[in-house]
């Protein structure tokens, strides 16, 4: 099988789901990229160190049209693999000269934001409100233009399920995916810990990552009485959110490929996002026998209802966060089978899982009958 896939960026969560899948199927790949780097990520200090393994291909800033035209015609016979597009207005129209050339295509994508909260900070508020209020009739213009020359679409959390649903994607062509890292390999974490309850969140200081929320739960339950301590980590201004740096403390951002290490030494990982289309980091918790909490905004939490390695609460619901923690806190337990399970859920998350899948995926037929579907590792229920 030959595998055209094309990024607007390649980063590390897709590039070993990539390898995997070449790796499983002795797949001949090729990768074309929009861009090398992210500024916005690199900013927040992402390292793509594994991506550059698969030597992605640079398409250029002259005459791109005619060198993606030319891509795609000496490859009419590959399998194209799209990810994330319509953030790229150049792999938007790839993607739709490759499906009116009748080449075999499929997407990854995530949902699209329903939450005017700005995806990597906190400005342009406006116009970040105006593209959440534009973003349903966009993509039902792209379901539109699409939905019967589709071979199919890896589906990066149950909401973008529900999504590409509404805009006339045929269930059949549906198939519920993720993002997958490996796990470190590093050290496991001494099993002696501090008494009360330790919590880590790990991400940007934005308000789409709901850090607000989890620092009103946290103060609720110590006004309660409840011992519980939080550790924030990522880039970001700490200062609006009133961190004492006892039992709530900012530590600043984690070096890049040690998040698992870090996050192995507390109880649980929170994250409680108003919007996130995956979320890795749940990915890295799991990946460390850390069991989650996390909202039902979150990508992710389709794994937590597959595992009993956490919990989900409703998103912005100081109270059903509180909740969550305060039956954590309780019953240590409860919080002993949840790291068993996270065990578990973490050993179905590595990438070589997601390539095996991804390849039984595109060896299907085209327009093959349903049952023969494979049923997604990751998700609770695949209808």
């Amino acid at each position: 099988m030959k595998v055209v896939c094309w990024h607007p960026v390649l980063t590390d969560h897709q590039s070993y789901t990539l390898e995997a899948l070449r790796d499983a199927g002795q797949c001949e790949l090729a990768v074309f990229v929009a861009k090398q780097e992210h500024a916005e990520r690199q900013a927040q200090g992402w390292v793509n160190r594994h991506a550059s393994a698969l030597a992605p291909t640079l398409i250029p800033q002259r005459g791109w049209l005619r060198y993606i035209v030319r891509q795609l015609r000496a490859r009419g016979e590959a399998v194209h693999l799209f990810g994330s597009p319509f953030e790229q207005p150049r792999l938007i129209l790839a993607l739709f000269l490759a499906l009116a050339m009748g080449l075999r295509v499929f997407l990854i994508s995530e949902p699209y934001s329903t939450t005017a909260a700005g995806y990597q900070d906190d400005r342009r508020r406006g116009l970040n409100w105006l593209k959440a209020q534009l973003r349903p009739a966009l993509y039902r213009l792209y379901g539109m233009l699409m939905a019967r020359r589709l071979g199919g679409l890896f589906a990066i959390s149950t909401l973008a399920v529900e999504q590409y649903r509404r805009i006339g994607i045929p269930n059949e062509k549906i198939f519920r995916f993720g993002y997958f890292v490996p796990a470190t390999g590093l050290p496991a974490p001494a099993a002696a810990r501090p008494p009360g309850l330790r919590l880590v969140f790990v991400g940007t200081l934005i308000e789409r990552k709901g850090l607000d929320v989890l620092i009103a739960a946290v103060k609720q339950l110590r006004d309660e009485g409840v011992g519980v301590t939080l550790d924030a980590y990522g880039p970001g201004q700490p200062e609006p959110f009133g961190f004492d740096q006892a039992a709530l403390a900012y530590r600043g951002q984690i070096p890049f490929g040690c998040a698992q290490a870090v996050i192995g030494g507390y109880d649980a990982l929170v994250l409680p996002s108003r919007y996130d289309g995956w979320g890795v980091v749940v990915n890295e918790a799991l990946l460390a026998g850390v069991p989650v909490i996390c909202s039902d905004r979150v990508g992710a939490a389709a794994v937590l209802r597959r595992w009993p390695c956490g919990a989900v609460f409703a998103s912005e619901s100081v109270a059903q966060l509180a909740d969550c923690l305060r039956a954590c806190a309780d019953s240590p337990e409860r919080l002993a089978a949840m790291r068993t399970a996270a065990a578990a859920a973490g050993a179905a998350l590595e990438p070589r899982v997601a390539g095996r899948y991804m390849y039984q995926v595109l060896s299907l037929a085209p327009g093959a009958a349903a049952p023969t579907k494979p049923s997604s590792p990751w998700y609770e229920h695949d209808n």
